[in-house]
């Protein structure tokens, strides 16, 4: 993949944005989403389950029989952690909570949607060949330490690749969004493939949105 980003003159962030926004499904039927739930399985077999509630509550049941595994997390306005992780066929169990602040996309994946309400400024870098597509390269930066390219595909305006890179240490994985489906007239990507030190793809059996949530399930328990 070509990492050479070419200038484009007169390129104007609020444009390319306006464009992708409509794109995934513009900006009303993007705010009525209030919450979603997805089921996705990996390149290993594993099972996912996840649950989204605005404005950034989250919780992904992962059960894994490849590795053995059982992984619950969630996110709840700035908390996060991990419990109820368990080795099949074992008396190991352990349950292992943090408490830290959040950073990521929100509430949907593609974190240039609500970019401006996660804090981050925005600026188009260019044009760049990635995977044979003419993408349109924007930078999201909220601090020094790190920042996010968001690769649109400068035919479909939909989200094509997405890379965290730091400014010191090693980039961050890549990840590619495809096979783009409309859930109640909004575009989401069913599938997902992350490539870094291991490649993975994990492929969405089921999206649905506005689906009626208990929102006591988003609470770490022990917290």
């Amino acid at each position: 993949m070509c990492l050479v980003v070419h200038t484009v003159v007169g390129q104007n962030f609020e444009a390319v944005y306006a464009k992708h926004i409509t794109a995934v499904g513009g900006r009303h039927r993007l705010d009525s989403i209030k919450t979603m739930v997805s089921v996705s399985v990996d390149d290993k077999g594993g099972v996912q389950n996840s649950y989204y509630a605005r404005p950034d509550l989250s919780l992904h049941h992962l059960v894994d029989t490849a590795r053995n595994m059982i992984v619950r997390t969630m996110a709840n306005g700035g908390l996060a952690c991990l419990s109820d992780r368990k080795i099949f066929g074992t008396d190991t169990a352990f349950r292992l909570q943090v408490v830290k602040p959040i950073s990521g996309s929100g509430f949907f994946q593609n974190g240039l949607i609500d970019y401006k309400s996660n804090g981050y400024a925005a600026s188009v870098l260019g044009v760049e060949k990635a995977e044979g597509r003419d993408c349109i390269v924007i930078k999201l930066r909220k601090d020094t330490k790190m920042y996010h390219l968001y690769y649109i595909d400068k035919e479909t305006y939909l989200l094509f690749m997405h890379q965290t890179r730091y400014a010191s240490g090693p980039d961050g994985s890549i990840s590619y969004y495809s096979d783009y489906r409309s859930v109640d007239g909004v575009m989401f990507p069913f599938v997902v493939e992350v490539s870094g030190g291991s490649f993975k793809k994990k492929k969405y059996t089921s999206i649905k949105t506005n689906v009626v949530l208990d929102r006591r399930m988003f609470v770490c328990n022990g917290l």
